[in-house]
Formats: C-alpha cells, sequence, structure tokens
C-alpha cells in the first residue's frame, strides 16, 4: 500500500500553540516510522533536554533556524540541516529567533513517539518556560526522561 499526504489532508494536533500535521504513520501506516509538518514559534524555548528509550527522532529545518543540543554545545541548524537523535540520546532544540520555523519531524517506531508529541505538545506554551516537574511527568509516562 502506498500513502499520499496532501496539504491539510490528515489529522492534526497542537505543539506548542501551533498545528502540527501527521504525514505519516497515523494507524501504523506506516508500521515503520512517522512523519509530522510541525511550526516551531518564534522565541520558543523549546523542550527540557532529554532522551527518548522507546523511539528515534529526526527534525529536518525546511525553514527559519533552530538552535539544537546534543552531548556538545548547541549548534545552528539553519534550512537543510537535519538532527538526529538516537533512542536514549541527550537532545534539544530551541527558537531563539522571531521568526517561525518550520521542520520536518521523523520518528521511529510511530506509535510511542505520536503518544508523546500528543501529549508534550498539549502542555508546551510559547513564550513561557516548560515546567519541569509536568515535563517529567509527561515524559516518564513515555519513556522518556529529563536531562541536565
Amino acid at each position: 500500500m502506498t500513502l499520499l499526504t496532501r496539504p491539510g489532508d490528515g489529522p492534526a494536533f497542537r505543539y506548542a500553540g501551533q498545528p502540527v500535521h501527521i504525514l505519516g504513520g497515523q494507524n501504523g501506516l506506516p508500521p515503520g516510522f512517522a512523519a509530522m509538518e510541525l511550526t516551531i514559534p518564534g522565541h520558543f524555548a523549546g523542550p527540557i533536554p532529554h532522551a527518548h528509550d522507546e523511539f528515534d527522532e529526526a527534525i529536518y529545518v525546511l525553514s527559519g533556524r533552530l538552535l539544537v543540543a546534543g552531548d556538545d554545545a548547541p549548534q545552528e541548524a539553519p534550512p537543510g540541516s537535519m538532527f538526529v537523535a538516537p533512542r536514549g540520546h541527550r537532545h534539544g532544540f530551541s527558537n531563539p529567533s522571531a521568526q517561525d520555523a518550520q521542520v520536518l519531524g521523523i520518528w521511529a517506531p510511530p506509535g510511542p513517539a505520536l503518544a508523546f508529541m500528543r501529549d508534550i505538545g498539549a502542555v508546551l506554551t510559547p513564550g513561557t518556560p516548560p515546567d519541569p516537574e509536568r515535563m517529567r511527568e509527561i515524559y516518564a509516562r513515555h519513556a522518556s526522561r529529563l536531562l541536565p
């Protein structure tokens, strides 16, 4: 079975007050990964650095710029950059500029990643730092953990 998702097709949910469009991975189709288009608002502090134990994550910057962090010092990710965080590896991102950033996110496998993104997206808000205790509870529920 092949799939085509056109602009505006498919389910959506909110992440930091912005719409997230699920392009693939919903209802296990395809079973190997989830793909979502996200807008990362300008001046978004981002999630607290963290690691996921049940899924891998990749972020491809379509427009705008992100500041991404892994094990090393944060680095700027301009359009055309891809940031990859395998399971268990520390990562985080922010958008310190005034301009929104458009990204394509890819997660594998799709089920746990979609559940996590829906839950965490609902409580992240632009312009407000995340509440560490609330984040810790959500991350723990999704086999993920906050890291220094």
